[in-house]
């Protein structure tokens, strides 16, 4: 019985690869006469079909989009896209992997993970892209040399490259921006805060003044935030650069660095102090009831709300977030911290994702994928993956600058960026040499605005913990680690803010964190800081 389990979950397996795959092709009649061009178009000189495994936010099918339609028709590298819905992917990628029926290639951001690269890689079944990069790609190893700090990120603990970022110069310094209500403070008569104490009255004021002027004493919300470890947005909409109010920032994974060596913020008494005074502020009504079980959706929805409900709050950008109550909102300084000083996190987001392109162990002919995917790297054209392409988002102009088209009515920019082309599931690199001759629109001026806003606040980058590989036993022993540690501090995190008590059980804490393996915790992420910084 056991045997014929066996057999029926790989027949299984196979079966529901065949459905996700778009066929893996056969249809080679060129590779006996294989001929490529190491420069110019196209490519080969007789058509090639390799199939690449995409997933995508949007449910476009990449072979329906002009952008992959046109490099098909310039460089005869035929790509049968085997394409999955984002939230599919990850069960996709497990069966493709464990079945070892792999696709030529990986496209596309996060398409991979940084475990998924480590992994795989040293099971064989990504190849090293080093040498490929120094010959086949003049486009991206270009970025790569004079962009040292993209490269070093990119470094598997082998000190080889197994996968190729999406990165966007566009992408500010800063991710989570303090937001507060000017119309209510101008209502009320009040300045900008500017000490904890300043913003507790005019939180104090915005609770009980009724700053919305509607009549109802109650329906405001004096000040919102999300929490959940879980969730990337968190790093937007979430309160950690205000720890920094009390002499150490935070961070969802709660890993700073502080001279070098590195910190896990909750065996910190500033962290103490911190969580005591959020409880102070729950406890008083200032905070909303619902910062550790609203969701990103129902979040939005409180700060756009027609009844302009939300006092202060942490996000994005007004216009992405706020959206028609945007000009309800001013971006806030941080406070001023008990060390007399103002500090706010940095973020380095440039690099979107280290893991958008990988070549795998089936693929025959890799180099042509390298040179494939280059073309992608040159500027104009990953200007055009990101944010639209000519004729349909942006319009080159006669002196060489870029700006976008009028948005059609009853469409937006995001649709018809991705009606065309990848965009937000694309490999590119936008850099500043592009970026200075592009006319900003209203969403990446307020993004520029905004890194000119905290750019003054904004720590080192080095306090921040860096964008690293883990080695595959670090992995491993991380996820063992992580797991009983992780749920432990979010559930005490939620639980002081809300029902306070951090003060009386602070030693059963930290004892019960010594338990789990925390000082080993820090160690492997000392390692792998330490091995990160060698490699400048």
């Amino acid at each position: 019985m056991k045997k014929r389990g066996l057999v029926l979950a790989l027949v299984l397996i196979c079966g529901t690869l065949c459905l996700f795959a778009g066929g893996r092709s056969d249809k080679n009649d060129a590779a006996e006469n294989f001929s490529m061009n190491e420069t110019g178009l196209p490519i080969l000189n007789e058509p090639m079909h390799f199939e690449i495994a995409a997933a995508t936010q949007k449910n476009k099918n990449f072979k329906e989009l002009e952008f992959f339609q046109k490099l098909e028709a310039d460089t005869n590298v035929i790509i049968d896209w085997n394409m999955s819905s984002d939230d599919g992917w990850n069960e996709k990628k497990s069966l493709l992997f464990a079945s070892n029926m792999l696709p030529d290639a990986f496209y596309g951001q996060y398409i991979l993970t940084d475990v998924d690269i480590t992994k795989y890689a040293a099971q064989g079944m990504l190849i090293p892209l080093n040498d490929l990069i120094d010959q086949y790609m003049p486009n991206l190893k270009a970025i790569l040399d004079t962009h040292p700090q993209y490269k070093q990120q990119l470094i598997a603990p082998d000190g080889n490259i197994y996968a190729i970022p999406s990165i966007n110069e566009l992408n500010p310094t800063t991710h989570d921006h303090l937001f507060i209500n000017k119309t209510w403070l101008d209502a009320l008569g009040l300045e900008v805060p500017e000490t904890m104490e300043e913003f507790v009255a005019v939180l104090e004021a915005f609770k009980t003044q009724d700053p919305n002027g509607n009549g109802d004493p109650n329906d405001e919300i004096p000040f919102t935030f999300r929490y959940s470890s879980t969730d990337l947005y968190n790093r937007q909409q979430g309160i950690q650069s205000m720890f920094g109010q009390f002499g150490l920032l935070d961070d969802i994974y709660h890993f700073v660095v502080e001279d070098g060596k590195v910190v896990y913020t909750p065996t910190r008494e500033e962290y103490k102090d911190a969580i005591n005074w959020f409880h102070e502020l729950y406890a008083a009504g200032l905070i909303d009831k619902e910062v550790f079980t609203h969701d990103k959706n129902v979040y939005v929805a409180k700060i756009q709300d027609p009844g302009n409900i939300v006092g202060v709050w942490l996000g994005w950008s007004r216009n992405a977030t706020a959206a028609a109550n945007r000009d309800n909102y001013i971006p806030m300084a941080p406070l001023e911290s008990v060390n007399g000083d103002k500090v706010w996190r940095t973020v380095d987001s440039k690099i979107i994702s280290k893991g958008s392109f990988a070549i795998t162990s089936q693929c025959e002919h890799p180099e042509v994928l390298a040179r494939w995917l280059d073309l992608s790297f040159e500027p104009e054209t990953s200007l055009q993956i990101c944010q639209g392409m000519f004729g349909k988002a942006l319009e080159k102009t006669e002196d060489g600058k870029y700006r976008f088209l009028p948005v059609p009515e009853g469409t937006n920019l995001d649709t018809i960026i991705h009606d065309y082309g990848p965009g937000n599931d694309g490999t590119f690199a936008v850099m500043e040499d592009v970026i200075e001759n592009l006319e900003l629109n209203a969403n990446l001026t307020e993004r520029r605005e905004l890194d000119e806003f905290y750019a003054q606040y904004n720590v080192p980058s080095e306090m921040m913990y860096p964008n690293v590989f883990f080695t595959e036993e670090e992995i491993e022993e991380i996820s063992i680690l992580q797991t009983d540690i992780d749920s432990y501090v979010l559930q005490k995190y939620a639980q002081w803010i809300v029902d306070g008590g951090a003060d009386a059980e602070w030693d059963s804490f930290q004892q019960q964190l010594k338990n789990m393996g925390v000082d080993r915790y820090i160690e492997i992420y000392q390692a792998a800081c330490d091995r990160y910084y060698s490699q400048k």
